[in-house]
C-alpha cells in the first residue's frame, strides 16, 4: 500500500527523517480498541501495540497514539511495536471526561471535521452545540463542516437551513439524509483525494449510518433512539478510519454526551468573528462585555445584530477556557515542582556515589 493513499504528504516526511535512519517504518492508525492499535503502513495491515519504551516516556493521555495518527513502527518477533507518534498536522480535541486537566485527542490528521446533527426533532439539532463544534473544529486546525442528516424527517429545509448558516457563516452546510441517500453522493464528492473527514455529533444523530451510506455497505452498527428526546444510545464504542471510494478517509468516532472544551480562545474569536470584530471598539482594551461603560459588544446586542444565546454562549465558553487555562497553568507548575524534586533527588544521590 502507498503510503500517500493514506494521508502521507511532506510534513510528515520531515518528521519521520531522524526516525527512518533508526530502522523505524511509519503506519498510519486506523482503528484504536482498547490499547490495541491497527495500523496500515507499506508492508500492509498489522495489529501493534505501543512498547515498553513508549509507556515509559509518555506523559500525557494525549501523547498515546489515536486514529488518523501517524506512527514510527519497529517490528519485534513478528510484533508491531509503537515507538512514536509523529507530530499531529491537525487534532479534533477535548477535555477528558471527568474531573482530570487532560487532553483527549478524539481524531489526528483531519483535514476536515463534520459536524452532524439531526433533522428529526429533539435535541439532535442544536445551535449552542454546533458553535461548541465549530470552536474545537477551528481550534485543532481542521476545516469544519456541516451535515444536516435526516432531512426527510423535517418539516421546514429553508429554516433549518438558515439556522445553520446563522452560527457556521459561510462553511458548508450539506443537507442529507443517510436513510434513502438525498444529498450523501455530493456530500462523498466534496472531500478531496487522500484527504482524512472525522464525523462527530452526538449519539443519535446518524453518523454510523452516514458512513454506511457512503462506504455503500454496512460498515458500523447503528441504533436506535429514545422516543423522549430523539437522543441515541451509543453504538459506535471504538473509533476507526474508513476508505471511501474516491480516495478520501472517513472517521468514525463515538458520541459525546460531554464536549468540554480544550485549547485557546483562537477557537473562538474564528466562530464569534462579529463579536471580536465589536470588541476592537471597545472603550477598555480588557473589556470582559459584561457591564463596562463603553462597551460595543453589549452596544452590538442591543441593537439586534447579536442574539442574546449566542451571547451568552460566547460568555459561557470563554470562561471556561480561562478556567481550564487556570487548571494546566497549575497541573504544570506542579509537575514541573515534582520534575525538579526528582532530578534534585538524583544529583545528590550521585553526587554521593561519587563521594
Amino acid at each position: 500500500m502507498k503510503l500517500s493513499t493514506l494521508g502521507w504528504n511532506k510534513f510528515f516526511e520531515k518528521n519521520f527523517e531522524y526516525l527512518k535512519i533508526q530502522g523505524l517504518m511509519p503506519g498510519r492508525v486506523v482503528k484504536e480498541s482498547r490499547h490495541l492499535y491497527r495500523v496500515y503502513c507499506e508492508e500492509g495491515q498489522l495489529q501493534a501495540e505501543v512498547s515498553g519504551h513508549f509507556h515509559y516516556t509518555a506523559v500525557y493521555k494525549s501523547d498515546y497514539p489515536t486514529v488518523g495518527d501517524w506512527v514510527a513502527l519497529r517490528i519485534v518477533d513478528n510484533t508491531a511495536m509503537i515507538e512514536k507518534v509523529l507530530p499531529r498536522s491537525s487534532a479534533f480535541s477535548r477535555k477528558a471526561a471527568g474531573d482530570e486537566t487532560e487532553e483527549q485527542v478524539v481524531a489526528a490528521n483531519i483535514d476536515y471535521l463534520c459536524i452532524v446533527c439531526g433533522l428529526d426533532g429533539g435535541r439532535n439539532f442544536n445551535l449552542r452545540g454546533i458553535e461548541r463544534y465549530l470552536a474545537m473544529a477551528r481550534e485543532g486546525g481542521a476545516q469544519p463542516v456541516m451535515v444536516l442528516n435526516k432531512v426527510d424527517l423535517c418539516t421546514n429545509r429553508q429554516q433549518a437551513l438558515l439556522q445553520a448558516r446563522s452560527v457556521g457563516g459561510d462553511i458548508p452546510v450539506y443537507l442529507v439524509s443517510a436513510l434513502d441517500g438525498e444529498g450523501t453522493g455530493e456530500l462523498g464528492m466534496s472531500f478531496t483525494t487522500d484527504s482524512t473527514v472525522a464525523f462527530a455529533g452526538p449519539s443519535g444523530v446518524g453518523k454510523s449510518a452516514l458512513i454506511n451510506k457512503l462506504m455503500g455497505e454496512d460498515v458500523q452498527a447503528t441504533g436506535s433512539q429514545r422516543d423522549s428526546d430523539r437522543r441515541g444510545r451509543h453504538t459506535t464504542t471504538h473509533k476507526e478510519l474508513f476508505f471511501l471510494e474516491g480516495g478520501a478517509m472517513v472517521i468514525d468516532t463515538p458520541g459525546m454526551r460531554e464536549l468540554q472544551l480544550w485549547g485557546s480562545e483562537e477557537g473562538l474569536e474564528n466562530t464569534f468573528s462579529e463579536i471580536y470584530k465589536a470588541a476592537r471598539n471597545c472603550r477598555f482594551r480588557d473589556c470582559t462585555h459584561q457591564g463596562e461603560p463603553g462597551c460595543a459588544v453589549e452596544e452590538l446586542l442591543a441593537e439586534g445584530g447579536l442574539e442574546v444565546e449566542r451571547y451568552q454562549n460566547y460568555l459561557d465558553m470563554r470562561a471556561e477556557l480561562n478556567y481550564l487555562e487556570s487548571r494546566v497553568s497549575e497541573k504544570g507548575r506542579l509537575e514541573r515542582k515534582n520534575r525538579e524534586k526528582e532530578l534534585s533527588r538524583i544529583t545528590k544521590k550521585l553526587n554521593k556515589e561519587r563521594d
